[in-house]
């Protein structure tokens, strides 16, 4: 990751840094753009920062905390100068950001806006009162340090790799419904698993399994048999992982005034793993059966002949089960003194009818998983190593200026 002006240009190692550790890189400098812009000397400045705003009082409330700080001079006129045949010297930087800061983040939604930045900012001074510096930025992309969650990332990939399986966390909500105003109900239950862990790291590929079971109201054995074969019966479990919806929401606070104020929570990501081609997608939809109710089991059902009285009470069971992966590549969960972002799973799977629709939610803690600056890989220039909005990328954003140029 690179920020230049046509005098100076900032390289980072590193696109991915972390808390505690250095931020090292290179300076390159053009000396025939330093001579003809009249540059007496370079200094580097490291700069973190939180700031919110809440837009929706009057006069808007703005508060800021500095986070980090460390400036370094690495060059001066008279100093350092290229080989002979070039016009470049790369004189190399190393910073340090503070330990227990909080992830980069960005928010700007209904009307309140948060954001934890850090950025690297090369500085030219030039003489006179007239003569503006020249700057070159680049926005840093941290997360907290994670000795613990290493372990954990490394067992994910362990487990994506052999295939062996996990204990899992079970989240599960049941739902009784009818098609229409009258009739018996029907039930519906829902579960999703994920590993039973503490904390989900980043950038690896985590289980899930979600699990789909209805029971139709109940009905006779001869009403089960005249049903037509092929005929949908109610509720009709989900076929393909397409028409369920499995959502990574953020809940974040932001405290711009006196009070802290909860803003509605945003999807994050929505998890496809068609989409996804390092993820394998296992659907299993057996064809539904007839149990009767006196069958604690489930055993018995129309195909294997159960109970051959035709006034016997049953009903008609459906399931379902999808299994893959996910992968994480948000800032981690986090608590500071002005902003608070937690994370959860929501699961969406739809029934017909008016409010059938069965949803739940899991809390999750996410972590970085990662304990030393790494690189990652970025298909899109715009985009940077943590799913942050472009406006965190942009290093002539104004409205930072003053905040990181200080």
């Amino acid at each position: 990751m690179s920020s230049s002006s046509h005098a100076i240009s900032v390289h980072l190692d590193h696109t991915l840094l972390v808390s505690g550790c250095p931020v090292e890189g290179a300076v390159e400098l053009n000396f025939r753009d330093l001579q003809e812009n009249g540059i007496q000397e370079v200094h580097l400045k490291l700069r973190g920062i939180i700031r919110t705003e809440n837009v929706s009082n009057s006069p808007t409330g703005i508060k800021t905390i500095e986070l980090a700080r460390d400036d370094a001079s690495i060059w001066c006129l008279g100093g350092a100068y290229p080989m002979p045949g070039s016009d470049t010297l790369r004189i190399p930087f190393r910073l340090q950001l503070p330990s227990d800061v909080p992830p980069s983040f960005h928010y700007d939604r209904h009307s309140r806006k948060g954001a934890i930045r850090y950025a690297i900012t090369a500085v030219g001074t030039r003489s006179g009162a007239l003569h503006l510096n020249r700057r070159a930025r680049v926005s840093l992309a941290v997360v907290p340090k994670d000795a613990m969650g290493v372990g954990i990332r490394e067992k994910f990939a362990l487990m994506a790799a052999t295939g062996t399986d996990t204990e899992w966390r079970t989240e599960r909500r049941e739902e009784k419904m009818r098609r229409g105003l009258w009739g018996d109900y029907a039930t519906a239950q829902v579960e999703l698993q994920v590993p039973k862990t503490s904390v989900f790291p980043l950038y690896v590929p985590i289980p899930f399994v979600i699990k789909i079971r209805t029971s139709s109201p109940p009905l006779t054995r001869a009403k089960a048999d005249a049903h037509p074969p092929g005929e949908p019966v109610f509720p009709q479990v989900p076929t393909t992982y397409s028409a369920i919806q499995l959502k990574l929401h953020r809940k974040v606070f932001i405290k711009a005034t006196s009070l802290r104020d909860k803003v509605p929570s945003d999807v994050v990501v929505s998890f496809k793993p068609h989409g996804d081609p390092d993820s394998v997608l296992i659907e299993n939809v057996p064809p539904l059966r007839w149990v009767s109710l006196g069958d604690s089991n489930g055993e018995k059902n129309k195909n294997t002949g159960g109970d051959s009285d035709a006034n016997a009470m049953g009903t008609w069971v459906q399931e379902a089960a999808f299994r893959s992966t996910f992968h994480l590549d948000c800032p981690p969960t986090f608590t500071s003194d002005l902003m608070k972002c937690d994370y959860e799973l929501v699961l969406k799977v739809p029934f017909l009818g008016v409010g059938n629709d069965v949803s739940l939610v899991m809390p999750i803690t996410v972590t970085s998983g990662i304990d030393a600056p790494m690189n990652r890989d970025q298909p899109d220039s715009v985009s940077g190593p943590l799913d942050l909005p472009p406006a965190y990328w942009d290093a002539g954003d104004h409205e930072w200026e003053e905040d990181l140029k200080a």
